[in-house]
């Protein structure tokens, strides 16, 4: 019982520190995207801040509800995740050029900062 309550505790922190952060990148992207390349901010931290976000929610969903939505959820998440992080970040090669690569050398992490 004690490890149910654990896990909807630390469940529903991490969805709500995603919800937060999906929202900050929202306004931090609104407020700032011109059609240059963004790296400072959250893309300070890492070069793709909104499915970092996404997938802490999609995480901490899963964890404090493991139910069977919230898990396909995750799955659906990262598989999308994989797959689109690649692609975007040719195609912002292709735009930007050498300044993203400069980019990528200085914010190596594409998603979870120290890890990947």
């Amino acid at each position: 019982m004690a490890e149910n309550l654990l896990a909807q505790v630390v469940g529903g922190l991490l969805a709500v520190a995603g919800v937060a952060a999906c929202l900050y990148w929202y306004y931090y992207w609104n407020t700032r995207f011109e059609g240059r390349l963004l790296t400072e901010g959250p893309y300070s931290v890492v070069r793709h801040p909104l499915y970092s976000a996404f997938l802490m929610l999609a995480i901490g969903l899963a964890v404090a509800l493991p139910l069977y939505e919230t898990r396909l959820l995750l799955v659906v998440s990262l598989a999308a995740v994989a797959v689109y992080v690649p692609r975007e970040e040719e195609a912002l090669i292709s735009q930007y050029r050498q300044k993203y690569k400069d980019y990528m050398g200085k914010v190596q992490y594409r998603l979870i900062p120290q890890v990947y």
